[in-house]
């Protein structure tokens, strides 16, 4: 066999659902076979890029796309991140175009600097009102105030008769919209229909919640502790990523993408093979990031 089809017969190995990773080559612990410590993460990453990469353009099924590009917006400065979420800005799906502007900010936020400030502000042009308010979100979380006027008129709504702002805006799209009611419609059900976080909760996990019924209790101290980076809270993350709920697992594994270790590592590891599809995703940001980002930071002791 060639020796350039190796890697890619081992990341196949990798992407599989039911199977425990390099579940071909492995011993009972799960390590592969032979690897030395240094080659093993970077054989985990390139299964976990393709396993992204898949999810993003392998498929017609908009679930599986949003859930990939969610996991995508971890991963702020890296190019490969970025390349697929810019395409995805122009996808004809409207419902992936929606989750790449969200990604779009989260990455962003997470370090890819001002990469999709220009892009953003043109859809704030969209003929979409769906498009035109989650983009004016999006930047208003980057504290960008280029879609003010559009938040502005939402907020007027049906409270206002007088809708000469909006039709003055500066946007086109403003002026071919019927009616600003339609975006504020939209705005009332921004759990439904727009998939901007809050502040605190990482996309994957939140649009994973928005179909599961709300926030639990065991979410909320989640992202709560998920803050404090101590050893405590480490535990616990680490621990959270064994619970049976499916959305605890995920907030977890996005969490722990800033945490060094190598139990994090280990567990994010472990979270690559989840039977649920979301996990799988965020699991291999996670891990990605956490194996590749100088910046994890170290859980320091907590004062009291």
């Amino acid at each position: 066999m060639p020796r350039f089809y190796i890697p890619a017969l081992l990341a196949f190995t990798l992407l599989s659902a039911t199977q425990p990773l390099y579940a071909q080559s492995s011993s009972a612990d799960g390590t592969v076979v032979g690897a030395t410590n240094e080659t093993r993460p970077q054989m985990l990453r390139d299964a976990a890029w393709t396993r992204l990469e898949d999810g993003v353009t392998g498929t017609k099924n908009t679930d599986t796309r949003i859930a990939a590009i969610s996991a995508l917006s971890l991963l702020g400065g890296q190019q490969r991140a970025e390349k697929l979420v810019g395409n995805c800005l122009h996808d004809p799906d409207i419902d992936v175009r929606l989750a790449a502007i969200v990604a779009a900010g989260e990455l962003m936020k997470n370090g890819s600097a001002n990469v999709f400030s220009n892009e953003l502000r043109s859809e704030l042009d969209d003929q979409d009102p769906k498009v035109v308010f989650t983009t004016a979100s999006t930047l208003w979380k980057l504290d960008d105030p280029s879609g003010e006027d559009i938040l502005l008129a939402v907020a007027e709504g049906e409270r206002s008769g007088n809708y000469n702002f909006w039709k003055g805006s500066t946007h086109q799209a403003n002026r071919t919209l019927h009616s600003p009611v339609a975006l504020m419609k939209i705005a009332a059900q921004q759990s439904i229909t727009i998939l901007v976080p809050p502040v605190g909760i990482g996309m994957g996990a939140y649009n994973y919640l928005r179909g599961s019924g709300g926030v639990s209790p065991q979410i909320t101290a989640i992202n709560q502790i998920g803050k404090e980076r101590t050893n405590p809270a480490k535990i616990a993350l680490i621990e959270a990523t064994k619970t049976k709920d499916p959305v605890a697992r995920l907030s977890a594994a996005e969490i722990l993408s800033n945490y060094p270790g190598d139990d994090v590592t280990d567990a994010l590891r472990q979270l690559m093979t989840d039977d649920k599809e979301n996990v799988r995703f965020s699991a291999s940001a996670a891990f990605i990031r956490q194996t590749t980002t100088p910046g994890a930071t170290s859980p320091t002791k907590r004062k009291k």
